[in-house]
């Protein structure tokens, strides 16, 4: 579930859309691409959707639409987040007629949007098999692409599972294997490290957070709390865990190639690069924030101008 690409045309990395198709329209004109029969064309760079596709935003099925036929026809690149993996397990069942995702009422709800975008039985199997099909991570010789965390581990051992769908057969290979089930969590939610009781929190529904994301993506961990950590409440932030050294050494070099990804709802106020060869294009259009995009050329060391919002 890697996907080697030997496409030419330079890309633009576009993140999380949750159905805010109207944003998604307003980046493409934007950054210059032309709408012909329904999709949208650039002579010289591709879209390449960073995943999270569903979930939340107006027009879920309208962004299905586009992102699909973008991809399949050519003229786009898509890759698996979690909420497309979450849609999936939450259908699909396994041996015994369980569903992989729990249909709890608090995951009813979050899928709730989704669900009445895919009333259609017909259409949301369709959907259903179009997201079992889509890649995990993206690699080439200049770019590295993934939704939450690239891991070189957990992709080596996706890559040599033989699993090539996230279908049905797919998902019992997966949930039989517990250690590879963790390690696709990782790639498609991001590592989960536990914290030392003095730095347990609440999040923004109450619940209290025994363990917190790391930012892998940082060369060395710092010595304030989001030095290290992500997602966690503002107050928080400048809290002194120079003392607490968390057991994780897989922050990414600072000397490896470019990497792109999503999913950690960065603030508006945040948009900027997370590192010199890191770019999350998450900046929580959710949440009303941006939807924004990377327009890469190659460059071995990433440029902030090449960071695109889809409104000023």
């Amino acid at each position: 579930m890697l996907l080697n690409t030997s496409i030419t045309k330079h890309p633009d990395f576009i993140g999380d859309i949750h159905g805010h198709f109207d944003a998604l329209e307003m980046l493409f004109k934007k950054m210059g691409y032309e709408k012909k029969n329904g999709i949208y064309f650039h002579s010289e760079r591709i879209p390449v959707f960073i995943g999270d596709y569903v979930d939340r935003g107006p027009k879920i099925l309208e962004t299905l639409r586009l992102v699909r036929s973008m991809q399949e026809n050519g003229s786009a690149l898509a890759i698996m987040g979690n909420h497309e993996y979450n849609y999936l397990c939450y259908h699909l069942k396994d041996e015994n007629d369980k569903p992989f995702r729990e249909n709890s009422t608090k995951n009813e709800k979050q899928l709730n949007g989704t669900n009445q975008s895919l009333n259609s039985l017909t259409e949301r199997e369709s959907y259903l098999s179009w997201m079992a099909s889509l890649p995990v991570t993206l690699e080439t010789e200049k770019y590295r692409a993934v939704h939450a965390q690239w891991n070189y581990k957990s992709t080596e051992m996706l890559n040599n599972s033989g699993i090539k769908k996230f279908n049905r057969d797919g998902l019992i290979k997966l949930y039989n294997n517990k250690p590879l089930l963790k390690e696709v969590d990782i790639l498609l939610k991001g590592l989960e490290i536990n914290l030392p009781e003095s730095l347990y929190y609440k999040d923004h529904e109450g619940h209290e957070r025994k363990e917190s994301r790391i930012k892998w993506w940082k060369s060395t961990p710092g010595n304030k709390f989001s030095d290290t950590f992500a997602s966690i409440p503002t107050e928080l932030m400048d809290k002194d865990i120079a003392a607490f050294k968390p057991d994780y050494n897989g922050f990414y070099n600072e000397t490896e190639k470019p990497v792109f990804f999503g999913h950690y709802w960065l603030k508006p106020n945040e948009f900027g690069l997370t590192a010199s060869n890191a770019c999350c294009v998450d900046f929580s259009i959710a949440k009303e924030g941006l939807l924004a995009a990377y327009r890469f050329s190659g460059e071995p060391i990433l440029n902030s101008n090449n960071l695109v919002k889809h409104i000023d």
